[in-house]
């Protein structure tokens, strides 16, 4: 199969006349260096349909067409597993992770990841494309992952993600009757250290700050949205227990549960700016059966 070829467009307005090139993929693209280095190497970059360099000026009304081609091979083996695919274009695709499955291949899961399935996908669907994950789930964490189909695209769903303006909150089961409605956690998290994956709340951590709001009691729980303005491994975990309030059957961070055989945690909604055509994406899916149990117990 041939390397994929993406393509991108964008027609000069007032403001930009007499810029260089390089400048108005910045700006109004949002392309990156890197992305800037890539098209020397291996893209297209036309003006009017005519070849033009990164240095070259633009006027008002120029029609610049990017053409970004694969660098990369796909080393990943593909495996057909269902997949629920809650968007998808050209451009990105945002899948709905069970409990229980990888992201990506590591040490100790060389295969039946989510990662591996996407590859399937890609093949099935004549979609010649690496896998890029722009954020990744706890294997035992559920719901919205999101993947990018090219490196310009990667570049900018991260940017949002680092400036907030791409933002995900999770349904999460707290161990306790959570009194107050509302809160912010600010709190640096660090790694444990000695080969554990394990975190903790240290001030030689990385900052970390989660908001939550109480949504239902149930029973001797509480469920909440849990907004996270960073982004650290086992964030939700680690500051849900740190307020004396561990996430339901998380057997690291609390205890385990007979109600649930993971962590209660389902990432929900997700809410970014499409890095191509500008517009606000917002989705959301409901949790998985193990954790619909929880809200509606049968006995």
């Amino acid at each position: 199969m041939p390397a994929a070829e993406h393509v991108f467009t964008y027609t000069v307005g007032a403001e930009d006349n007499q810029k260089k090139v390089s400048q108005v993929l910045t700006t109004r693209l949002g392309m990156s260096r890197q992305t800037l280095i890539r098209l020397k190497r291996s893209g297209v970059v036309e003006n009017n349909g005519l070849p033009v360099y990164l240095k070259d000026l633009v006027r008002s009304g120029d029609r610049l067409t990017v053409v970004l081609r694969e660098e990369r091979q796909q080393d990943l083996l593909p495996e057909e597993v269902h997949l629920d695919i809650t968007f998808e274009d050209e451009h990105l695709i945002v899948i709905n992770k069970p409990p229980g499955m990888v992201v990506h291949p590591t040490k100790g899961y060389m295969a039946g990841t989510l990662a591996n399935a996407l590859v399937a996908h890609y093949a099935k669907t004549g979609q010649s494309l690496v896998v890029r994950p722009v954020h990744r789930l706890d294997r035992d964490t559920s719901g919205l992952v999101l993947w990018a189909k090219n490196p310009h695209v990667q570049a900018v769903l991260t940017a949002e993600h680092i400036s907030g303006e791409w933002q995900k909150s999770y349904l999460a089961m707290v161990t306790g009757v959570v009194r107050a409605d509302c809160g912010r956690i600010d709190a640096p998290i660090m790694r444990v250290g000695g080969g554990s994956r394990a975190r903790v709340v240290s001030p030689e951590g990385q900052q970390a700050v989660t908001l939550w709001e109480k949504i239902a009691v149930h029973g001797d729980n509480t469920l909440q949205k849990v907004t996270l303005i960073t982004g650290r491994t086992h964030q939700v975990r680690v500051h849900m227990a740190h307020i004396g309030h561990p996430l339901v059957g998380d057997e690291v961070y609390g205890t385990p549960s007979p109600l649930i055989a993971r962590q209660a945690l389902h990432a929900a909604w997700q809410s970014f700016r499409h890095p191509v055509s500008g517009e606000k994406i917002s989705l959301f899916v409901p949790p998985p059966a193990d954790f619909q149990a929880l809200l509606f117990p049968t006995s």
